[in-house]
């Protein structure tokens, strides 16, 4: 069983017309404990020199960023949805300096490592295992998402995820 570190579950959400996103950041113990939650929101750029699949990267990345400065724990693991963006994408621009995973947004495939999968011996590792074992890579998201609509009331459906750009 772990009884230390935590995970951190990253989300973006917007409603459309896009003119504010949303952002969350969940972290839980390997027992699926609440330790701490964060949240923001961004304005989003406007105008017909901001084509929207643009507009929803840079909000992600500047509310991903703030979101990270936010955090008062210190996650041994950092895991998001696809839905959040490609993988290229979230590796590149997000870019955190702990293990990071992208679940697929309906655990139709198998979570994929977008850094350096922990070691064996890391307690990231460890983490991941318990939270497989839980059943506790998508359900985290599901709470996000509640913490996200107390906190902002206006946020829409579940169609208002990024996946929606992405159709």
């Amino acid at each position: 069983m772990v009884t230390e570190g935590c995970a951190a579950f990253l989300d973006v959400v917007y409603r459309r017309p896009l003119t504010r996103l949303y952002g969350g950041l969940l972290v839980l113990d390997g027992r699926g404990e609440p330790l701490e939650f964060v949240h923001t929101s961004a304005d989003a750029p406007s105008g017909f020199l901001w084509p929207e699949a643009r507009v929803i990267e840079s909000a992600t990345v500047a509310i991903a960023h703030s979101l990270f400065d936010g955090c008062r724990k210190e996650p041994d693991v950092l895991i998001c949805r696809s839905t959040l963006g490609a993988p290229e994408f979230c590796r590149s621009e997000l870019a955190p300096g702990i293990p990071f995973l992208q679940v697929p947004a309906s655990m139709s495939g198998a979570p994929i490592w977008l850094n350096d999968a922990p070691t064996p011996g890391m307690r990231a590792a460890a983490l991941f295992q318990s939270l497989l074992e839980r059943s506790l890579m998508e359900e985290p998201f599901v709470r996000l998402l509640a913490g996200l609509r107390e906190a902002y009331p206006e946020i829409p459906e579940p169609e208002g995820h990024r996946d929606s750009a992405n159709r």
